[in-house]
C-alpha cells in the first residue's frame, strides 16, 4: 500500500503558515504533530480557538480526502453527540486545499481542535472502559447511514486485509512469536473471514487506539471525544468493537475486565447479535498481530528519523503481552464476561 509505506509530508512550517493564512485567514503558531503518514500541526491563535492542519500524504487519493471530510460533516450533521473534530471551510467555501511543492500535489484541510487529554499511559477501570464502548457505538449510529465512493480506501489496517498482512510475519524476529502471530491469522482465515460477508456492515472509525480518545482530567470516568478518522472503511461493524477493545491492554490479575466492559458498553446502545460476540475474542487477536506485524515491518526499513516508529515502540509493547492473555482464555469464555459485564 503506497500510502502507509510513503513517508509523510515534511513542509515547512513557514509554508503551512502561509497556507493558512492566504487560504483561511488564519495566524497562528504551529506544533508539529506525528502521524502514520500524513503531516500535521496544532494551530494555536492566541486568543482564539486551536485547530489541527492536516496534510494528506502524497499518495493518498483525493477521493479518500473527500470521504474522511465528508463523515465529519455527516456525523456534525446527524448531531453525534459525541465530540468529533469539525471540518472549517476554507475562504473559497471548499474543505479540501490543493496545492504543489517540490513537485508533488497535496491536499490540506482545517479542522477544530477538540479539547482532553489523551487517554494513553491513564489507567482504565471499567466504568471509563463502559463509556469508552458507548461513545465509540454512538459515533457508528451516526455514520451508520453515511456512504462515500471512498469508503473502501486500501490499507493494511483493514482487517478485511489481514492475511495481506500474514505474508509480513518473517519480519517478527523472535520464532515463538511469529508462530502465535501467524495463528491468528490462521485463526482469522478459518473462523471470521468467511462470516464476513454475512455481517453487518458499514463506515467505521476502525482506529480507536488510546491516542485518539481523549478524557477529561486524569480519573474521570467520562470520555471527551474522539479524533482521528483517517483509518475509516466500510467493514463488519464488530470489527470496530473489536478493535477499540483490543488496545485496553490491562496487566491487572483481571487483564480482560476494561475489554469485556467496553464491548458490553457498545452492546448497551447497538446489541451485538451472538454472531458478532463469538468473534470478538478472535478479532481483537487478529488487531495485536496485525499491530505487532506492522511494528516489526516498519522497523526492518527504519529510517533515521522515523517519530511515528519510535512513538508506536513506546505505545505497543504491550500487543504482545495483551495477545498471551487472550490466548489464555477462549472466546467463549470472553463472550461470558462481556454478557456478565452487561
Amino acid at each position: 500500500m503506497q500510502v502507509t509505506e510513503t513517508p509523510p509530508p515534511s513542509l515547512a512550517a513557514e509554508k503551512v503558515q502561509r497556507l493558512l493564512r492566504e487560504n483561511y485567514g488564519i495566524e497562528g503558531s504551529l506544533a508539529p504533530l506525528v502521524s502514520e503518514r500524513d503531516q500535521n500541526f496544532r494551530v494555536d491563535t492566541g486568543s482564539g480557538p486551536a485547530f489541527v492542519a492536516k496534510i494528506a500524504n502524497a499518495r493518498e487519493a483525493g477521493q479518500v480526502t473527500e470521504f474522511q471530510v465528508e463523515a465529519l460533516r455527516h456525523l456534525e450533521r446527524a448531531g453525534c453527540p459525541v465530540a468529533v473534530p469539525r471540518v472549517i471551510p476554507a475562504r473559497d467555501g471548499g474543505f479540501v486545499t490543493g496545492f504543489v511543492s517540490g513537485g508533488d500535489r497535496y491536499r490540506m484541510r482545517l479542522v477544530t481542535w477538540v479539547p482532553g487529554s489523551p487517554l494513553v499511559g491513564k489507567q482504565v477501570h471499567p466504568l471509563l472502559a463502559r463509556s469508552l464502548g458507548e461513545s465509540l457505538a454512538r459515533i457508528d449510529v451516526g455514520l451508520s447511514t453515511f456512504s462515500h465512493p471512498g469508503e473502501r480506501q486500501e490499507l493494511l489496517w483493514d482487517m478485511q486485509r489481514a492475511l495481506e498482512v500474514r505474508d509480513g510475519t518473517r519480519h517478527v524476529r523472535d520464532r515463538e512469536l511469529r508462530a502465535r502471530v501467524r495463528k491468528c491469522f490462521d485463526d482469522f482465515e478459518r473462523n471470521a473471514l468467511p462470516a464476513f460477508p454475512v455481517l453487518r456492515a458499514q463506515v467505521i472509525h476502525n482506529d480507536l487506539n488510546p491516542g485518539n480518545v481523549l478524557v477529561t482530567g486524569g480519573t474521570s470516568s467520562r470520555v471527551a471525544g474522539v479524533i482521528d478518522f483517517g483509518d475509516m472503511v466500510r467493514a463488519p461493524l464488530v470489527v470496530d468493537v473489536a478493535i477499540a477493545a483490543s488496545y485496553l491492554r490491562s496487566d491487572d490479575a483481571d487483564a480482560l475486565a476494561p475489554a469485556a466492559a467496553l464491548v458490553a458498553g457498545f452492546g448497551s446502545v447497538t446489541p451485538l447479535g451472538d454472531d458478532e460476540l463469538s468473534l470478538v475474542h478472535g478479532l481483537m487477536c487478529t488487531r495485536l498481530a496485525t499491530t505487532i506485524v506492522m511494528m516489526y515491518s516498519r522497523l526492518s526499513r527504519q529510517t533515521a528519523d522515523d517519530a511515528y516508529l519510535e512513538k508506536t515502540l513506546q505505545s505497543e509493547g504491550s500487543a504482545q503481552r495483551f495477545l498471551a492473555k487472550l490466548e489464555a482464555v477462549t472466546a467463549g469464555t470472553f463472550a461470558d464476561r462481556v454478557r456478565s459485564s452487561s
